[in-house]
């Protein structure tokens, strides 16, 4: 079961993965520069195939520790949630209608420290640069929350934030959803608009909030409720109209400039790529909140596990539920690293009738604009292993009858290879051909049990 009697924050998360496995965090006691080390640690740990939550004691000249790679590990979504990480995607894709509102407390931690007018500056957060090719320092895991102009609902949304001065980020709303819609219908009308940027607060926020893809009328605030189980703690902005998070370790708050630009990027993006595109908008802070002793968390931007992941986990579980309002027989679905965990899927189905593989991969393409290849295959394929799916694609696929190209599909504005947002998308059935198909070869259960055990005695 989720927690549901200690305070749901950061620090308790934190707590609780050290306590249940001393080995899931990882402390560097020794200063570390503000630019690229961190970074530099992460992806070194990934390349020995180690994901531990990295915490960095000292980072540059900053008094504030870094914490990064949080969620490096889809063991540990799985903890915050309170499952096993095999229901992982079953459960989040549950989640999200059941909404719990928030509730507004008259003061809360986040407050324990307020800067406002002449004094705020971004400097004084350990921001850094990430990669070489990064056009400067970056807020990664920055969600930015804001009121829609007309109704008042809120959205939540992770946003790149790159340090332009004391007092200035440039963004890009790239996304085209919910928050560049609203900078477009208050830029018209030449009003700014007010936001607040959370910046670590407990994975259950981050997956109701920054994370939830739902309507333009869901208040993403009650939904981070429903995903933590009890009313998200808000207090009222200090210089903003926006409610911030109680238990949040810092919040910046400021407001997102009408007509004005900045040069934003290039940025390492989860292409594996410097990306220079970018929507340019600006934000002006004008506070800075945080805890006494506040955590700065940071996500590992790039190609890396945890900003795949990010990607991964929330999409999949979307997918899943689409898919299953239309195809009952779809068993699972798996955003490979190999496709950036974002622009490839491959679906697995029980069963499935003349066709229908095709019509499955169509619909996931549909739903998801950053989708250019949906490969489809029977339930006794491993859709977490590439190999298997590419074994699959290798002995039950022919490329004359079995392939499907759509061109010139809207596609990831941060895909190098589109053509001006343009992109095709292939479908691939690779389930098992209609009629006398051979089996695949197995072992027996009971034998495998007895390997598995003999293995653990001699081979460890």
């Amino acid at each position: 079961m989720r927690p549901n009697e200690r305070t749901l924050d950061l620090r308790s998360f934190l707590e609780d993965l050290e306590a249940e496995d001393p080995a899931s965090i990882l402390r560097i006691p020794e200063p570390v520069a503000l630019d690229f080390d961190a970074t530099a640690v992460a992806m070194e740990l990934e390349r020995q195939g180690r994901a531990p939550v990295v915490r960095f004691e000292k980072v540059g000249d900053s008094p504030f520790p870094v914490v990064a790679n949080l969620f490096g590990d889809r063991r540990r979504y799985a903890q915050a949630l309170g499952v096993d990480q095999a229901e992982l995607i079953e459960t989040w894709s549950g989640l999200g209608d059941g909404t719990i509102e928030p509730v507004v407390l008259e003061t809360g931690p986040v407050l324990d420290r307020v800067v406002t007018g002449a004094d705020v500056d971004l400097g004084a957060l350990p921001i850094m640069n990430h990669f070489a090719e990064d056009g400067g320092r970056y807020v990664t895991n920055g969600i930015v929350v804001a009121r829609d102009p007309d109704t008042g609902v809120r959205n939540a949304s992770y946003h790149r934030l790159q340090v332009m001065g004391r007092t200035r980020f440039g963004t890009s709303l790239h996304s085209r959803r919910h928050l560049w819609n609203y900078a477009q219908r208050a830029a018209e009308r030449g009003e700014a608009i007010p936001v607040s940027i959370v910046i670590g607060h407990h994975p259950l926020f981050a997956f109701g909030s920054g994370l939830w893809k739902g309507p333009m009328d869901a208040d993403e605030y009650a939904v981070a409720g429903g995903f933590m189980g009890r009313p998200l703690e808000l207090v009222r902005g200090v210089t903003v109209p926006v409610e911030a998070p109680a238990f949040a370790e810092f919040v910046i708050e400021g407001h997102i400039l009408p007509g004005e630009l900045a040069d934003e990027g290039p940025f390492a993006e989860f292409t594996g790529y410097a990306s220079a595109r970018s929507t340019q908008h600006v934000i002006e802070a004008s506070a800075i909140l945080h805890r006494e002793d506040a955590i700065y968390q940071d996500i590992v931007p790039g190609i890396s596990d945890e900003h795949t992941g990010l990607l991964a986990v929330p999409m999949e579980a979307r997918l899943l539920k689409v898919l299953r309002q239309n195809y009952p027989n779809v068993t699972g679905v798996a955003m490979p690293k190999s496709g950036t965990c974002r622009m490839h899927v491959y679906i697995a189905m029980k069963n499935p009738a003349p066709g229908q593989a095709k019509n499955a991969a169509a619909t996931a393409l549909g739903e998801d604009l950053s989708l250019k290849l949906a490969i489809v295959v029977d339930d006794d394929v491993d859709i977490a292993s590439d190999r298997d799916v590419m074994w699959a694609v290798c002995t039950r696929m022919q490329a004359d009858a079995d392939v499907d190209i759509l061109k010139n599909c809207m596609g990831a504005i941060l895909d190098p290879s589109n053509h001006d947002g343009l992109t095709a998308k292939m479908m691939i059935d690779a389930t098992r051909p209609a009629g006398d198909f051979p089996p695949r070869h197995t072992i027996p259960e009971d034998a495998a049990a007895r390997a598995r055990e003999l293995v653990r005695k001699y081979a460890a």
